[in-house]
């Protein structure tokens, strides 16, 4: 996890985008995904999953939301600070995959025009089995990544994989 430094790094991040308005004019949602964009190197964050690449750093945020974020800026620090937190998952789940017969992950995490966050998972195995799950994060977690690690980590294990706990389906 990230502890202390961790969470003023990712305060001092949120306070720059809040306060980073372009000269003479409001911001935008373009404004505002090119600036998640600047703080989070290394993810793919777009307005479609449909641009998501290999791996686990995917976020695909509706542009209602990203418009949310641009007139308020308390839906920017709210949401700015939940994805920024998704980095404290990654170390975990490069170990989960290295400790399991994974041969890749892909994962995204989409924000719907209602601020609801949901997750898709594809895990294929060495074996070249195909793994899908996903689930809705619930809105009352302080950390998504903490809920998307243990979530990984029943599936890796052959427990429930899925909100209704029911077993992930193999294509």
């Amino acid at each position: 996890m990230g502890g202390p430094s961790a969470l003023y790094s990712s305060s001092i991040k949120t306070k720059q985008v809040t306060q980073n308005k372009p000269e003479g004019g409001k911001k935008t949602a373009d404004d505002v995904l090119n600036h998640l964009r600047e703080l989070m190197p290394g993810w793919t964050i777009t307005t479609s999953s449909a641009d998501w690449g290999e791996g686990f750093r995917n976020i695909e945020i509706d542009r209602e939301i990203l418009q949310q974020m641009a007139d308020d800026p308390r839906a920017m620090k709210k949401y700015t600070d939940l994805l920024l937190g998704l980095e404290d998952m990654v170390p975990d789940l490069e170990k989960l995959q290295q400790d399991n017969l994974w041969k890749s992950v892909e994962l995204g995490i989409s924000l719907d025009a209602n601020g609801n966050a949901s997750v898709l998972a594809v895990i294929k195995t060495l074996m070249d089995t195909e793994i899908r799950t996903s689930f809705e994060l619930p809105g009352d977690k302080s950390s998504w990544a903490d809920f998307i690690r243990e979530r990984l980590e029943a599936l890796s294990q052959g427990q429930v994989d899925d909100v209704t706990g029911s077993r992930s389906w193999i294509v």
